[in-house]
């Protein structure tokens, strides 16, 4: 339905992403502590038990579809110990981008552990929106984008289908705006309204009011090897402005008669009066829409959300040096894109 652009849905492959992570918890002397060696297209990592499952679920899930670890000869690793590499097929430019984000996020949660010696470093998730205010949360925006070209004229050899693939991939990589999946055009100036359906109108403002910004670009964008598939990822710490009042009026009564100084100094408390209910309001209606859309975000807390559509576009490619030439050195085709979004919010030290 229109109305429902991100909707929770039940993974249909991989099953729980967290199995091979899990399936030894029955054992008490289990060391959350112990290394996992990861082999990721050729890049060795090193990650403790405990940071590993502490990643949301839809990262795990691209991690390891399958749910389960796999050796270099894609074998399941059925007990896993610090000797085992296991081999990941995922992009390791993007996951050293979320080690970096849930490093940053995880060490800001003990400077607060450490100044409030109430706030725990592990708690169990207040269904309050208030947790949100207390903890690390990060917000956890995935897309993967098929995309599917469209030859210009019949005839064209499978040298020329691939090479118009990765030029259409080429140039879809150069766009690295996230809103522009939405319809929402950035090259337009911010001064300008632009009307987006119901649906993508009220995902961009949750969004926008968590954190996101209108040009926000994906933080990490990748090409998966030997397909027609972009995978794009983004972490936003959620954002908590502290509502301030605004400053009070600068109020600096010349000398005069006495008779004259009461009413000035009643004049005064009546323009403070006035400015700190004004202040006192403006709080309360922030504090308000915070909490409400803090508790739309709770919603997605362990619970990924996925939602697919499809467009059309024209790319303009050069086809110069291959068997199209004869279209001349640049051509248009057409793309037909699949999009599938997952909305997630991880939080940071709970359970």
């Amino acid at each position: 339905m229109a109305e429902n652009l991100v909707t929770q849905v039940t993974q249909d492959v991989g099953g729980d992403a967290a199995a091979a992570l899990t399936h030894e918890e029955e054992n008490m002397n289990i060391d959350y502590n112990s290394k996992i060696h990861l082999n990721i297209r050729g890049k060795a990592f090193s990650i403790t038990r405990d940071e590993l499952m502490s990643l949301p679920e839809s990262i795990l899930l691209s991690l390891f579809p399958n749910g389960v670890f796999l050796d270099f000869n894609g074998q399941v690793i059925s007990k896993l110990t610090e000797e085992d590499v296991v081999f990941v097929n995922f992009d390791p430019a993007s996951f050293e981008y979320i080690l970096r984000t849930f490093g940053d996020a995880h060490a800001d949660l003990q400077g607060m552990t450490n100044l409030s010696p109430q706030i725990s470093e592990n708690s169990h998730l207040d269904s309050s929106p208030s947790v949100l205010q207390t903890k690390p949360a990060i917000i956890v925006l995935r897309e993967d984008l098929d995309y599917y070209v469209i030859p210009p004229s019949a005839g064209c050899s499978s040298e020329d289908i691939k090479h118009l693939k990765l030029e259409v991939a080429n140039k879809l990589m150069e766009n690295k705006m996230i809103f522009s999946g939405l319809g929402y055009d950035t090259s337009l100036p911010s001064s300008i309204t632009q009307k987006l359906g119901p649906a993508e109108q009220h995902l961009l403002d949750m969004l926008c009011s968590s954190g996101f910004e209108r040009r926000e670009s994906w933080g990490s964008r990748s090409l998966e090897p030997s397909k027609c598939v972009l995978q794009s990822l983004l972490l936003i710490r959620l954002a908590n402005p502290l509502v301030t009042p605004p400053d009070s009026p600068s109020l600096n009564p010349v000398s005069s008669h006495a008779s004259t100084r009461s009413r000035s100094r009643s004049r005064i408390a009546t323009l403070a009066s006035s400015a700190s209910r004004a202040a006192s309001r403006s709080m309360s209606r922030a504090r308000k829409n915070t909490e409400i859309n803090h508790s739309k975000l709770l919603l997605f807390w362990k619970k990924p959300a996925r939602k697919c559509w499809w467009s059309n576009e024209e790319i303009e490619v050069q086809v110069a040096a291959t068997g199209l030439s004869k279209l001349g050195d640049n051509v248009k085709v057409k793309v037909h894109i699949r999009r599938v979004w997952t909305l997630e919010l991880s939080v940071i030290g709970v359970q």
